[in-house]
Order: structure tokens, then sequence, then C-alpha cells
């Protein structure tokens, strides 16, 4: 099942997003798994928000589910996954400031 996607305009771009549940399911892992990933620290939190809800344009995610599909479901995740995860991160969040 492919994950549904919004349309939503950010600083007067229109930009495809995901919300977590779609985040999630690209990224093969589970709402909570993100969520966890985010209070843990291996992810930042979502740089994108609408109407409350957090929101992963498109492009950013294919970018970024290759890496977290890496991080292992039992053990800590690898110091250099996180760091490239964060760069991906402030890179995309640097084009929607």
């Amino acid at each position: 099942m492919r994950s549904k996607k919004f349309t939503v305009s950010i600083n007067g771009n229109l930009t495809e997003v995901y919300v977590i549940s779609g985040f999630a399911r690209e990224c093969d892992r589970s709402i909570d798994t993100i969520r966890r990933y985010e209070r843990n620290g291996v992810i930042p939190p979502a740089f994108l928000t609408y109407r409350g809800a957090r929101c992963y344009p498109v492009e950013f995610t294919k970018k970024v589910a290759p890496l977290i599909r890496r991080i292992p479901c039992n053990r800590k995740c690898p110091a250099e996954l996180i760091v490239e995860i964060n760069r991906i991160f402030s890179e995309e969040r640097s084009k929607y400031a």
C-alpha cells in the first residue's frame, strides 16, 4: 500500500508531504518507532508541521528513508548513521526556513 501524500503551502511554495504515518511506512518502521527515534535523538524532530501534524516532504523522505531502514532494530544506532541523518535533516530544514 502506498502512502498518502498531501500538498501544503510552505513559504508560498506548494510541497508534497507525508504525515508521520506515511513517513513511517516509507521507512519500513512503525509510527511509534519514528517517535521513539525522535525522543532518543536518533533522528531530529520533524521540521514541518501542518495543523499540528508532523510533516515530511516527499523528496526529503526519499533521501532519508534508506538511512532509517539501516538503523538496527534491537541495537544502538551507529554514530556515523546518526551524523548522516542529521546532516540531511539540516539541509532540508534550511530549504524551508
